[in-house]
């Protein structure tokens, strides 16, 4: 064998063996750790200051939703202010009937949905989310927003016919696909405190999936001042 051919098969010869290096090294390295949240926001009631609402939750409603009632009169056509600064990444309809169908803009008492919300990334993996909004909401997706902004106003559009607000607020980062689901909530925290609305008391719904207790109604006063 010629030299020019001993070096033309050396060099073949340390090409596959970087390959075979290489892909043992991809296929065997560790998988990245998930990553972590950000600080959490400084969340606020989502009410304007001084007003006080009672937080509930029922069976079947996911652990960690909240609905919000007014403790002194109308709950219905109040407003609905952003717990925290930062971006709607969706602002709109999203609701569904029996059948599976889009509901039509407006109706009360389908089968699924928010009805008009909306959705707010604060930033490190946290959102809020916001539904059942009385009329489409004053913000659209990609508007940046300001704690205690008004997004819109208190209603019972989309999977309710009863005047309240749907909350719910999440870490993303708890999910690698990134999709917001119900794996990602987390309890509300609210100047600081906690909302004490962890389970539905149903082992059906997620994301503690645990037949009770109930967590019990509370009270608190919004601290959503300017």
């Amino acid at each position: 064998m010629s030299a020019r051919s001993v070096y033309r098969w050396t060099m073949l010869s340390i090409i596959a063996g970087c390959a075979v290096v290489s892909y043992f090294v991809l296929t065997h390295r560790p998988s990245p750790p998930p990553p972590k949240p950000g600080p959490r926001p400084a969340f606020q009631l989502p009410f304007p200051c001084g007003e006080t609402w009672r937080l509930t939750t029922y069976p079947g409603h996911d652990d960690y939703d909240i609905d919000f009632f007014a403790v002194q009169g109308d709950t219905g056509g109040r407003s609905v202010l952003a717990s925290a600064a930062g971006t709607v990444t969706w602002a709109g309809w999203s609701a569904t009937l029996e059948n599976g169908a889009q509901a039509a803009p407006g109706t009360s008492g389908t089968r699924g949905g928010l009805g008009y919300g909306v959705i707010i990334d604060h930033g490190g993996g946290w959102f809020t989310e916001y539904g059942h909004l009385a009329a489409a909401p004053l913000v659209r997706t990609g508007d940046r927003v300001r704690q205690g902004q008004q997004l819109g106003q208190v209603g019972h559009t989309g999977s309710t016919t009863v005047d309240h607000l749907h909350y719910e607020q999440l870490d993303d980062t708890r999910d690698p696909k990134h999709t917001r689901g119900v794996q990602d909530k987390v309890e509300a925290v609210f100047d600081g405190v906690p909302s004490g609305i962890t389970s539905d008391g149903s082992a059906a719904t997620g994301p503690l999936r645990t037949a009770g207790p109930q967590s019990p109604d509370q009270t608190r006063t919004s601290r959503n001042c300017p």
